[in-house]
């Protein structure tokens, strides 16, 4: 770490010295945290072809899949944005930790790669396998003020208490249900 303390104005990775006050007090709290444990929801509405749009609280996310596919390409494909989310996961929280940690952040990403175990399934040429990813590799580039042993515990620490990348490191079970609609 450097030796300069920040004055109370400095934002640190972004986030301003009253956030992080408000923040540190906010994550202590057990209550106000247990509240983020959901239910969290996403809808989502087919708009024709591939296109699907989800919307979760305020926000709408656009899925679509490649061309290959005679899609229009118009958008991430579902599992591009489940990679996407593992990886925002664990920036937000090393991010989370170094910030609290007095850490300042240079530069930093986070790479996820993950290969189908066996897409024929999904596309019912396979009766059987994981049409999903096996194993999903997670790489981090980060360029911040402290030594590496200590980059390394936030990382681990980040992949650790990431929601995302725990749910899907592990079995989570799907309870599902179908109604049908006729049409008038």
């Amino acid at each position: 770490m450097t030796d300069r303390v920040p004055s109370e104005n400095d934002a640190l990775n972004g986030i301003s010295a009253g956030h992080r006050a408000a923040l540190a007090a906010r994550i202590r709290d057990s209550d106000l945290v247990a509240r983020f444990s959901g239910p969290w929801t996403a809808q989502t509405q087919w708009r024709g072809g591939f296109r699907v749009d989800a919307r979760a609280r305020t926000h709408t996310v656009v899925f679509d899949e490649p061309a290959d596919l005679t899609a229009e390409d118009s958008a991430p494909t579902p599992h591009e944005y489940l990679l996407s989310a593992v990886g925002a996961c664990v920036t937000d929280g090393l991010v989370l930790h170094a910030t609290m940690a007095g850490i300042r952040i240079r530069r930093l990403s986070v790479t996820v790669t993950g290969t189908f175990e066996n897409i024929l399934r999904w596309a019912e040429l396979a009766d059987e396998g994981n049409p999903g990813f096996g194993t999903l590799e997670i790489s981090g580039d980060l360029d911040a003020d402290a030594d590496r042993d200590t980059l390394t515990a936030l990382w681990n620490r980040a992949i650790a208490g990431s929601p995302v990348a725990q749910t899907v490191s592990r079995p989570t079970s799907i309870v599902s249900r179908l109604t049908v609609t006729p049409q008038d």
